[in-house]
């Protein structure tokens, strides 16, 4: 049953893939990617909530576990944003980035003995559900950094193609970055004090400045430093979008460079 699932969360996210970028250039794809998506997020539904029932937890109990959850999150998201706004090309984008994540996570179904975390207990639960929210606003705020400069380039090259058209405003697309930047920032902060709560219960301290700890807050800094920017300096555009693309790659740093050089010590 699990080799089904995972086998029709594969072909859902890589034929959703291939046809939201192919939409980029023909839009009738786009609502046949979008079956691919309900597919595979459905299977993949399935299989966490199978996972849930038999572990009695959240399915992120190693680093494995929550690539998925995390992916699972994301595509949960687009849907929602693909119902309620007119972003519909966001899944051009979003999406085959997603799905590299998976696959990554499938990979890592073979390497994850010794990562596990303990989630029992609510805080700690809390503490991944809102590190798992923030991590998806700074994804989805690179995903319209991406959009950005994309537009940007066609414009630059004053030979745009039918994707230009399809693409939110530069200065929408700006705003709506920083607004989820100025989410995920909170986010992580509230989730970084709960962990440390919750890592008395354990530890004995709240902050032993593991190196996962030491990053995790790096990248809290980077992005309140973002905020910071655009509010004092003045940044936006071009800058600012850059700016995040970077940043997230602080995020993919932390859950794969760190995790595999310091494995034991929890993933946020």
């Amino acid at each position: 049953m699990n080799l089904f699932l995972s086998a029709v969360t594969f072909m859902g996210y890589l034929g959703a893939s291939v046809l939201y970028v192919g939409a980029l250039y023909e839009g009738r794809r786009e609502r046949w990617g979008r079956y691919g998506v309900v597919a595979g997020w459905a299977a993949q539904t399935i299989f966490l909530t199978k996972d849930a029932i038999t572990t009695h937890g959240l399915p992120a109990a190693t680093l494995y576990d929550w690539m998925s959850f995390f992916v699972w999150v994301m595509i949960s998201l687009l849907l929602v944003i693909q119902i309620r706004r007119s972003y519909t090309h966001i899944g051009s984008f979003l999406v085959p980035i997603v799905f590299l994540l998976w696959l990554m996570s499938q990979f890592l179904a073979h390497h994850s003995q010794g990562t596990a975390v303990s989630v029992a207990g609510a805080w700690l639960g809390l503490h991944i559900v809102l590190a798992t929210a923030s991590y998806a606003t700074f994804l989805l705020a690179a995903v319209f950094g991406i959009m950005y400069t994309e537009k940007e380039r066609e414009l630059k090259n004053k030979k745009v193609r039918l994707f230009y058209y399809q693409l939110p405003p530069l200065e929408e697309m700006d705003e709506v970055g920083s607004h989820l930047v100025m989410l995920g920032v909170p986010l992580l902060a509230v989730a970084l004090f709960i962990g440390g709560y919750a890592a008395t219960s354990v530890w004995g301290d709240h902050w032993t400045w593991t190196a996962k700890e030491i990053w995790s807050l790096i990248i809290w800094l980077v992005y309140a430093g973002y905020l910071a920017l655009r509010w004092v300096a003045g940044w936006r555009g071009h800058r600012a979008a850059v700016y995040v693309m970077v940043a997230f790659l602080l995020v993919i740093i932390n859950f794969w460079g760190i995790n595999s050089l310091f494995p034991g010590a929890g993933y946020f």
